[in-house]
Formats: structure tokens, sequence, C-alpha cells
């Protein structure tokens, strides 16, 4: 090291320029996902508390060796932070015009971070009125008609397998009365209804003899109700009849409407092309492009004459469903159950000259059951349906119910209040940015199941792929804030202004604890000390994903002395109760503890992953950012999206991405 600081000196005194930083780093492969996310795994038990049930907690923190005092925080930040301080502001969170981190935006980082430090439980919350725990445990909805010609490097087309799966939830092969085979629709017409009482219940469709076709030609309704104006989907009303509009595929090509006898020409001619492709002499995508060259040619329609009239073959709908469906977070077309479709009572009474007292509004739906039990309901015939398993399903953690660290810690909703308590955190210094208009900051979007389930093989896993699995806590990496201003090119409705505060600004703030064995203020402290990395950085605020909220967090800890309260003055005045004191003989109790619960092996994998993610050290190499941004799957422009997205190109681990940058 002496003669490499030599070498140095020598070549400035010859003005010589010497890089003393690591070479650029080579753009990511083509066939992988990036993501300015990733997630550290998960353990496959839970690493339990030192007490068993909830009557052994008052005698836990009761304990006379049990410590009480202080953690001071100094926090710097590393990139721009913002922390918006109520509904629609611009403004940092302010408190007497000087901005703060609120205590409670400290502490579900700091918690998140000590679930993982402890092995902990992965809950997720069933009760779709409040937020999971550690994630919303609902079911992902999906709809796959169509095989896609995407193909990733290697020939994989994932569109495969789900078009495989989506068609054996909608249609099935039956018999008919000659024996002969035939696919039969899964998917029921009927009515979804809202009585007076608030239930919900779906009326199916009736047939009769001399019930006419169910559809129109596109070019037939134009002729009859004039050019169409619309261009989404949607329920089209005139009088008792319900059109069921499902996308636009025909309206931007109107010279290609065909009439009825063309129409059932074409469909013809697509029978033969399939019994061709099916033969193996026409490929998938010569078929597809057959079937396009027209478009969507009809549209289905049902009559409110078709409406059940036993009340006893109407079918409750269950809660779950209902609730399910109202959480699909990726539907873009017609929302049964909002108000813009809807007919009211007094308009279905209306238009059919019958008495509905018991009705409260109506729509027309397909809908699935199982065993008369309705499973799922949507608009149109290929509707989107859910995944059989929920989230929480791909959860594998022995003891996931156990009352773990953080339970002791942080508390017990309805046993235990927490006995850590976070202060908000107030500036010393600070600078702000100019105001200006963010990227629109997208969800986390779980149907992009390439990235949040365990992958390996050649076939991706999804969410009811036997033996698949969730990949974890997901946190976001470190890179600069470089690209978070808002394009001219980009829609701007939904974004917001912001007015971060900028890098270097600095806070500090305490976090009180109250009766903590020494083995969970060990655990607590591991926060901070990450098995000994030196280059950590935390996460906090919004704007994570273009590189905002990295913060330095540099800790104190001070805990009571033995005589706190028994000596009152010392020779400066009132006694401090506290004092400074190193936290290495907690931190060692915690690792015995898990030596003596057989999970040291277990947590040093994860502290592994843990240390890599929050290394502030790859945020300062160039061509890093390349590997932890976004990719493209929202068009701004044609041409924009990113192959890799389009071909579900699975998202690397962290440590496959981290030994990039070593």
């Amino acid at each position: 090291m002496a003669k490499m600081k030599g070498f140095y000196e020598l070549g400035a005194a010859f003005g010589m320029k010497i890089n003393k930083e690591k070479a650029p780093l080579p753009p990511p492969p083509q066939n992988q996902a990036t993501a300015p996310y990733n997630f550290v795994s998960l353990t496959n038990k839970v690493l339990p508390a030192q007490f068993e049930s909830v009557e052994d907690f008052g005698q836990h923190v009761s304990a006379a060796e049990n410590i009480s005092c202080e953690i001071s925080l100094k926090i710097e930040t590393l990139t721009p932070l913002f922390i918006g301080g109520g509904q629609g502001t611009k403004s940092f969170a302010p408190v007497n015009d000087t901005p703060i981190i609120p205590g409670s935006s400290l502490r579900g980082m700091i918690k998140n971070i000590f679930k993982i430090v402890t092995c902990g439980t992965f809950r997720g919350q069933t009760d779709y009125q409040k937020k999971g725990e550690d994630f919303n445990d609902e079911h992902i909805y999906f709809r796959c008609l169509m095989k896609n010609n995407n193909a990733a490097l290697g020939g994989y087309n994932w569109s495969d397998e789900l078009h495989k799966v989506y068609v054996n939830r909608m249609v099935r092969e039956d018999t008919d009365e000659d024996g002969k085979k035939f696919i039969a629709k899964n998917a029921h017409p009927g009515f979804l209804i809202r009585k007076t009482s608030g239930q919900y219940f779906i009326a199916p469709s009736i047939y009769t003899s001399d019930r006419p076709e169910d559809f129109i030609t596109i070019k037939k309704f134009q002729e009859k109700y004039g050019a169409v104006k619309f261009r989404d989907s949607r329920v089209h009303w005139v009088g008792k009849i319900a059109y069921i509009v499902t996308g636009n595929q025909w309206a931007n090509k109107p010279e290609r409407l065909l009439d009825a006898a063309a129409y059932k020409k074409f469909k013809e001619d697509l029978k033969a092309l399939r019994k061709k492709k099916d033969a193996g002499k026409i490929s998938e995508a010569e078929f597809n492009d057959e079937a396009r060259k027209h478009g969507k040619q009809i549209i289905h329609y049902t009559d409110l004459d078709y409406i059940e009239p036993n009340r006893e073959k109407w079918l409750a709908v269950p809660d779950e469903v209902l609730n399910s469906y109202r959480h699909d977070r990726n539907r873009k077309g017609v929302d049964l159950l909002k108000v813009k479709y809807f007919l009211t009572r007094d308009k279905l009474e209306k238009n059919t000259g019958k008495d509905f007292p018991d009705v409260d509004t109506i729509i027309p739906c397909h809908f699935l059951t199982d065993d008369e039990t309705v499973t799922a309901f949507g608009h149109g015939q290929c509707f989107r349906i859910p995944y059989e398993n929920r989230i929480g399903a791909l959860v594998k953690i022995l003891d996931n119910d156990s009352i773990d660290f953080a339970d002791a810690v942080f508390g017990k909703e309805k046993f235990w209040a927490s006995r850590v308590y976070l202060e908000d955190a107030t500036s010393e210094k600070f600078s702000e940015l100019s105001t200006a208009t963010a990227h629109l900051l997208m969800q986390p979007n779980p149907t992009s199941y390439q990235l949040y389930i365990k992958q390996g093989g050649k076939e991706l896993k999804y969410w009811d792929a036997p033996g698949a699995q969730i990949r974890g806590y997901k946190l976001y990496w470190h890179k600069p804030a470089d690209d978070w201003k808002i394009s001219p090119n980009e829609d701007s409705r939904l974004a917001k202004k912001m007015t971060p505060l900028a890098k270097g600004s600095n806070f500090t703030a305490k976090i009180r604890f109250k009766n903590l064995s020494a083995e969970e203020l060990g655990a607590f402290m591991m926060v901070f000390d990450l098995d000994g990395q030196k280059n950590s950085a935390y996460k906090i605020g919004m704007g994570k994903p273009f590189g905002f909220g990295s913060v330095k967090i540099t800790p104190t800890l001070f805990v009571e002395s033995n005589d706190a309260y028994t000596k009152l003055f010392d020779s400066d005045g009132w006694k401090n109760p506290c004092h400074q004191e190193r936290p290495d003989a907690y931190l060692k109790a915690f690792r015995k503890y898990l030596v003596e619960r057989k999970m040291d092996k277990a947590w040093q994998k994860i502290m592994d992953e843990l240390k890599m993610i929050l290394n502030w050290s790859p945020a300062e190499r160039k061509g890093w950012s390349d590997w932890v941004k976004s990719m493209n799957g929202n068009v701004t422009k044609k041409g924009d999206v990113d192959k890799r997205f389009i071909q579900r190109a699975p998202l690397p681990t962290i440590k496959s991405i981290f030994e990039v940058v070593k």
C-alpha cells in the first residue's frame, strides 16, 4: 500500500492524472430483467421470541436485567429525499417551516429491516380494509387468451403455459346427444345484481328456443345506430338491449368491417386454418397473422328479457369473490361494481315494464361457478380471472404464526404495546432542490410474476405453478437520482410536483426503548451494525425507484446506569440516568441466541443479501444505474416498450447482480 501511495504522489508531482475509480460497468445482459428493487430471501423457519405465549410476555419484560434508555441517530441524505407533508402537497413534511422525517416513516423502515435481521414472520392481511403487515394477501388476476410470438432467448415462450391455464379454466371438452365431442364454455352469461339489501347476486341468463344469436356485426351495428364514437370497453344500453363492447381493435380500421355473410366465411376460413395449425401445417404466428387481418368483427349483446325470473336460481356472490374483484389492481376495462354502466331500478322497470322491488342496480356479466358457487365474474366472455392461489400460499415458512422478535419489541396488536418509540427526526442543516414534476410513481405490480416469484430452470413459475415460492422482502437499491424529472413527451396528468431536499441535508432523531433484553437490544442494534458493514445506507420516503431516499444513519447507544434511580445529582447538577455504551456485548448476545436456536447459518445467508442491497458503494460506479433501472412497460411513444418486459425476462438474485460490482 505504501508503494502504491508513493506511485500516486509521484504521478501527481509530474502532473499525471491518475484515475483511482473502477472501470465503468458493462451493460446488463439482454435476457435479464432489471428493476430498481430486489428481494431479500425468506428463511424457511422463524426465529422465535424469547417467550412462547401471550401469557409469558409480562414476566419477560419485567426481568431485572432488562435494559432501557435511548439511541440517538444522526441522519445524512446521500441522495435527494422527499416525504410529503399531506395529501397532494409538493412540500417536504414540515413543522414550523422546518422539514422533519416523521417518526412513523423511520419506524416503518427500521421495523422492516428488523424483521429481516431477526428471521421474522412474513404475514399477509386477508382483511381488505387494512394493509397487510408484510404484503396484501390477495389474488392476482390475469388473462392470456392468445399466445404471443415474443419468445425469449432460447425459444421459450412464457405465454404457452399461461394460455393453457387460462383456456382450461374458461372452456371444457363436452359431448353432445350424438356422442360428438365439442368445446363448451365455462363462462356463463348473466346479470350482476345488487339488491336493496346491499348483497350481490348473479341472475343467470335464460335460453329459449326462439332466442336469436347474441351478437351483431360491428358493420350492422353502425348501420343501425350510426358511427361508433367510443373507443373503449363498455356496456352500451339501447332500451332493453345491452351491447357488451370489449376492446377497440376494429374501431381504427372501419374499412375492414365485414357484413354478416362475409363474417360467416371469415369464421369458416379461420376454422380451417386452425385445423392446419393443430396439424402442424402452419405456425402459430401464421395463424395469428391471418386472424388479425380483419380484427374484431362482432359485438355481443344481451336482453333484459333474459333475466332468470326465479329468485331461487339467483346465485349469491361470496364476499371473498367481491373483495378479490374490487382489488384487481390492473383492470383497465369495465369495472362492474362502479356506477358508470349500471341500470338503476327505475330504468330497469321502465325498460322492461316489470317490477323489481328488491333490485338496486343491474349490469350484464359473465361468470364462473364451482358446484353452483360463483368463483369469478367479469365483463365479456373472456374476462380477467384470479389465480387460484393467494400470494400467501407461496410463503413457505415454518411456524409463520408464532411470536417473533418484531412482535415482542414493536408490539402485538390487542395484546401488548411497543417497547420502542421513535421521535420525529428534526433538521440541523438542509437545502431544497427546485420544484419540478417527477416521474409518475408506479405501484408495485405482482402480476409480473417473473420478478416476484423465485425462478429457476427454463420455464417461468407463475402464481399457480407447482412449487412456486415468493421471493421475499422487497427493498430498493441505492443509485444516483439523476433522472427523476418528467420529460416533455411523458403524460403529466397523474404526475406530481415535489420539492425534494438536496443530498447533504442532516437530521437528528432519538429512539427510546424500554425493558429490552440483551438479545432484543442486540437485534435492534444489528439493524444499524449490519454484521459489521461500514458502507451501508437505508431507503426512506418517496421516489425510491428513481434514486430518492438514500440516507446514512449513525447511531449512538445510551443505556441506563445501575444507579439511575438511586442517585439524582452528580458534581454537575442533575445526574444523567443514562451513559453511552458500545453495542458489542448486546450484538454478541443476539448472535449467541441465533446459535442456540440453530439459526445462525440461515441468518448469515439473508444477512449477506441484506448487506449487498444496502451497500452504498455500487451507487458510485459508472453504469450502475443501467443495472437497477425500471424496464419500460408503459408506452409513452411507439416502440418504447422494453423487449425484456414483453418476454418476461426473469429478475436475477441480489447476489448475482452484486457480483458485477465487486
